[in-house]
């Protein structure tokens, strides 16, 4: 097959993680993401390679994406640059990604676009997370030097998205690990299973995903647990929001980076890459759900996701029944579910979901969890040259959906346009929200919220009665007794206060 010389090609991947460092001894984040370019840059084979790198976009630290993971160590104005220096590249191009676990298959679909279009030749793209460092160091009273100035500030030339209002910050509406159990109690009522039967199921599902990252090399916690370890609560696994006990939460303290390394055709024939470190993109996508999780459609699918992966399937010919490799984000079992759902994958797939473990087991680098995705699909896509493998990537709260089918077998360049199934998308309509609600109503999903184990207050998402209206509100007493019931479905009585919406079953 004879291709344009300009076809975007994916040539190199690396990893890395440190379980064994002590207090403080940790890499710092620019040192993390340079490790992680040197073994993406060895790994395509070649010579000149870092030399010849024309961009560097790096994947937004946490620190950088939310007060509560703020460093005390210094800042950072361009990791772009600092990894340049380390590496000995001289780039044209420094930049800065967007926050959201979507990004590292974004930013992929992005510069292979670019590519193609000749708007770049060779582009690394680098993330990590020092979380546990930072946090280890913190608790020992280590002061640590991170501070890196460059000369000029890094490019941030992807938007930012609000992905909460104020109304649904009052509420509870903020961090994931009380989110995410809002769509897992919702697909609880979705399946029509009892309460505690689908709290085992979600055991058996991510009992699977420990498995594999107890093999994987890279993975922050190799330990394989029973789906009766992870469900069941105890000292060391409290609920945090329910049904999730803290072993079905992402693992954010981690020391983990990951990089990878695409370039034109012509670039790898002039560098020397050989045929065989060679991905080629043979579908794409990158779409957004209605963005406020008060807007949705419904709490237990997810049309972007569905119509996303439909797309980078049929840009890549096949259906999910040819994919040898799948890594479905997996920040929280809901995630797992639903998008299996939406792309038409049975939970229990015997080609597994996940190619590192999952981020409560492998580990959640921030942002950049799906670099390591990328990675491991390179990694079994050259094991089995012509096999297709499968990233979905996942941003805030089941927001913002990015795909990536990647293979071996030459071909060229398809696009990575949405545009059609973003109107689609846009265009869908929830239930409008009565932000005083008063009344009664039934409750349409809930979870309740937990400190140090024990049931603090319930966040509500329900219809009310008499015209549909979709509300928030909060059960502050007698909480704990909406644990392992049926609560889905139940009639309520709301009303407003000064600050939040207030509920009541009756």
């Amino acid at each position: 097959m004879s291709l344009d010389p300009q076809t975007p090609i994916l040539v190199g991947a690396g990893q890395l993680v440190d379980r064994d460092s002590a207090p403080g001894a940790g890499l710092s984040p620019m040192d993390l993401l340079a490790e992680a370019a040197r073994r993406a840059i060895a790994d395509a084979g070649g010579t000149g390679l870092a030399e010849a790198i024309d961009t560097i976009a790096v994947v937004r630290l946490f620190a950088d994406s939310s007060p509560a993971f703020a460093s005390p160590f210094g800042r950072q104005n361009n990791l772009a640059w600092s990894v340049a220096r380390r590496i000995g590249a001289s780039p044209r191009s420094f930049v800065y990604g967007p926050v959201g676990g979507n990004t590292p298959q974004m930013l992929a679909n992005h510069y292979m676009a670019a590519i193609a279009e000749g708007a770049a030749d060779v582009v690394l793209l680098a993330g990590c997370e020092a979380i546990r460092t930072q946090s280890r160091a913190q608790k020992a009273g280590i002061a640590l030097d991170w501070a890196e100035e460059a000369p000029e500030d890094a490019k941030a030339p992807f938007p930012e998205v609000a992905m909460v209002s104020r109304h649904e910050l009052a509420h509870g509406i903020a961090l994931p690990v009380h989110v995410y159990p809002l769509f897992e109690n919702a697909l609880c009522a979705h399946y029509g299973r009892d309460p505690v039967a689908h709290r085992r199921a979600i055991g058996a599902l991510m009992a699977r995903f420990t498995e594999v990252a107890a093999a994987n090399p890279h993975a922050q916690i190799p330990l394989a647990r029973t789906a009766e370890e992870l469900i069941t609560p105890s000292n060391d696994n409290r609920y945090i929001g329910y049904p999730y006990t803290k072993y079905l939460n992402s693992n954010m303290f981690v020391d983990q980076g990951a990089a990878i390394l695409l370039m034109s055709l012509a670039a790898a024939d002039r560098l020397g890459v050989p045929a065989d470190r060679r991905l080629f993109l043979h579908g794409a996508a990158d779409v957004a759900e209605k963005i406020l999780v008060s807007d949705r459609v419904d709490y237990h699918s997810s049309p972007a996701i569905r119509l996303g992966a439909a797309q980078a399937l049929a840009s890549a010919g096949i259906a999910p029944a040819d994919l040898a490799h799948i890594d479905l984000y997996s920040c929280f079992p809901s995630a797992v579910e639903i998008a299996a759902d939406m792309v038409g994958l049975a939970h229990d797939d015997p080609r597994g979901l996940t190619l590192t473990g999952g981020l409560p087991y492998f580990g959640g680098p921030g942002n950049n969890y799906s670099m390591h995705a990328i990675a491991e699909v390179a990694a079994r896509c050259r094991a089995a040259p012509g096999s297709f493998g499968f990233v979905f990537a996942n941003g805030g709260y089941l927001t913002k959906h990015s795909f990536g089918v990647w293979s071996t077998t030459p071909r060229a360049f398809p696009g990575t346009g949405s545009a059609a199934c973003q109107r689609e998308i846009d265009a869908m309509a929830g239930p409008p929200l009565a932000e005083r609600p008063e009344g009664r109503g039934t409750i349409e999903t809930f979870t309740v919220v937990h400190d140090r184990g024990e049931p603090r207050f319930a966040i509500l998402i329900g219809r009310l009665e008499a015209d549909g209206r979709r509300f928030l509100a909060q059960v502050h007493e007698g909480c704990a007794a909406l644990v392992d019931v049926p609560v889905v479905g139940r009639p309520v009585v709301v009303r407003p206060t000064d600050t939040v919406n207030l509920a009541a079953l009756v």
